[in-house]
């Protein structure tokens, strides 16, 4: 079933920018409508967008590096773990963080070291539409 990702705080949710459907897209938040480019399906430990087929990605698997949509090959920087404390934690042990804590439309996401913050927080959506 696919399910949206939203940040707690601000209610925005993770949006492939512009719908792209092609390696290196990238990821931010924005107001939910629901589109297929802001859905997601977990397969195999990986995040992968219901528009494009492509992963979550932390571009480069360094910390401070932007999330990306890119094609599946299994790496750390591309495996997603859903911690209790409402963190997404990637193989790398680097979190999903929307960068600098700016919790509005077209703030940027990035792997960066875990501290716990609101921009660090997320809760997973199923989405089903009838």
């Amino acid at each position: 079933m696919a399910f949206i990702i939203k940040n707690i705080a601000s209610g925005l949710v993770l949006d492939v920018r512009g719908d792209h459907r092609t390696n290196g897209a990238e990821v931010i938040l924005f107001s939910f409508h629901g589109r297929d480019n802001q859905l997601w399906e977990y397969k195999n430990n990986m995040i992968v967008s219901k528009a494009s087929g492509l992963v979550l990605d932390i571009s480069g698997g360094t910390h401070g590096s932007p999330i990306i949509t890119f094609k599946g090959h299994g790496g750390g920087n591309q495996k997603w773990y859903f911690d209790d404390d409402f963190t997404i934690r990637s193989g790398t042990g680097m979190v999903l963080d929307i960068q600098g804590g700016a919790m509005v439309q077209g703030a940027k996401l990035i792997g960066f070291t875990k501290h716990g913050g609101a921009n660090q927080k997320f809760r997973v959506v199923p989405h089903n539409r009838r």
